[in-house]
């Protein structure tokens, strides 16, 4: 009987330090979290309109028809990154070569201006403003 007696003034003191509002907010929360769980288990649930009788057996033939496609590459480089086979196409336009060397004067034309380091005509001296 005294055990009894200790365990209910032990309770009544528990109860005096325990807020109901706590423990509605607490349920609050949980509510809350069990919608929000049970939204992800429907959004994980959902059907993509998959027929039931897919056979694994067929789309892993086509899965290893895919990959002996991709295998086809060399080396698993796609064919856009792979080096092309074709001739070079400055030999199939006939191209000349760029000119090296300084330009030869066309011969009514004199070369009487000078010419600054870059090879450019030199400003005349009037013309600069200072």
């Amino acid at each position: 009987m005294s055990a009894l007696k200790s365990a209910n003034k032990e309770l009544k003191g528990m109860m005096k330090t325990v807020k109901i509002q706590d423990i509605d907010n607490l349920q609050d929360e949980m509510m809350d979290l069990m919608d929000v769980s049970s939204e992800i288990q429907e959004s994980l649930g959902r059907s993509y309109n998959v027929p039931d009788d897919i056979d694994e057996d067929d789309l892993m033939g086509e899965l290893d028809a895919l990959e002996a496609d991709m295998g086809t590459e060399a080396e698993g480089v796609p064919s856009y990154l792979q080096p092309d086979t074709e001739s070079d196409l400055d030999s199939e336009l006939n191209l000349p070569s760029a000119p090296t060397g300084q330009a030869a004067v066309p011969a009514g034309r004199s070369n009487a201006q000078a010419e600054d380091e870059l090879g450019l005509p030199t400003v005349p001296r009037a013309s600069l403003r200072g």
